[in-house]
């Protein structure tokens, strides 16, 4: 199960048209490793704007998972992007939807967020709602859920200029609130220079939750052997699974990006301000600036690479 969380405010609609035109692209790449027939791939899709009086014509907009990617790509190209307001929208009330979405018991649960703004609340200039969600929704509180439900959240942050939106002097809030946000999960940031790699983007997160989520249900009994019976540490475990794959000859789908931005040792604990909590005030209190200025923008190709252990 895919789930898109499609920001449809000002500038988005090449990201829009892109997706709804490459679906089939991203569907054929999601079954060409023969894990799943179409039958078993379902999309969805979650529109969000913003809350009154910043935008007036919807919050979020709902359509439920489908196996038919013909509806899919219909109920896309009805969206037009437009208006938003003040630079965060409603990216909470995207992601509580999401959470709550009629998930497969047993499918692997893949979110994938397309945005170029922050949620309400992380503390930029200029938010018309600075204390959060106007519904008292906690982004991440529900990311927390979402990682209880076993759901992996990917963000696609459309522009380089992403976190530039945010408090002077602290240029990377945006870009270290999203980082922690996705690893809650186990998911990645992916910095989108380029638009003609969104579908490869997209199809790349969904194939590698999907091979993650299958090693950790055959290893998972492992594990709990090794550490409880044979009294194993953390060490010996993880050689012990690396060595099983390299002689088996597995293969375990990697989404490879360049990151546009420089790592900074700050930048770096406030992306774990970002993961440690559960609400949003415990962490946004204690982030601190990240003083250094961006890179410049490298407009490397992003790929997707299939590791395979020999």
């Amino acid at each position: 199960d895919v789930m898109f969380l499609q920001d449809t405010t000002g500038g988005q609609q090449p990201y829009i048209e892109t997706a709804c035109n490459r679906i089939t692209q991203i569907c054929n790449t999601l079954l060409s490793g023969g894990k799943f027939t179409p039958e078993d791939l379902r999309f969805g899709l979650i529109a969000f704007h913003d809350h009154p009086p910043q935008e007036l014509s919807f919050i979020i907009q709902e359509f439920p998972f489908t196996t038919d990617f013909g509806s899919f790509a219909s109920n896309l190209a009805s969206l037009t992007a437009e208006g938003g307001g003040d630079e965060p929208d409603s990216h909470t009330d995207a992601l509580s939807a999401a959470c709550n979405a009629d998930w497969k018991d047993k499918a692997t649960k893949v979110v994938v967020l397309i945005t170029n703004s922050p949620p309400h609340g992380i503390g930029e200039d200029g938010d018309g709602f600075p204390q959060g969600c106007p519904l008292q929704i906690d982004p991440l509180c529900v990311v927390t859920r979402m990682r209880r439900a076993g759901i992996t959240l990917y963000v696609i942050a459309c522009k380089p200029t992403l976190s530039q939106y945010h408090k002077v002097r602290s240029l990377q809030r945006a870009c270290d609130f999203y980082q922690g946000l996705v690893k809650k999960t186990g998911g990645t940031v992916v910095n989108l220079g380029n638009l003609c790699v969104l579908p490869t983007l997209i199809a790349g997160s969904a194939s590698e939750a999907v091979d993650s989520e299958i090693y950790v249900a055959k290893h998972q009994a492992e594990v709990c052997s090794m550490a409880n019976n044979q009294k194993m540490n953390t060490s010996e475990i993880s050689l012990r699974l690396h060595r099983n794959p390299v002689a088996a000859g597995m293969q375990h789908s990697t989404l490879v990006v360049d990151n546009m931005y420089e790592q900074h040792t700050q930048g770096e604990q406030n992306v774990d301000i970002w993961f440690n909590p559960e609400n949003l005030n415990e962490a946004k209190n204690n982030i601190q600036e990240v003083k250094a200025p961006l890179n410049s923008i490298l407009f490397f190709p992003f790929y997707f690479l299939q590791v395979i252990y020999e």
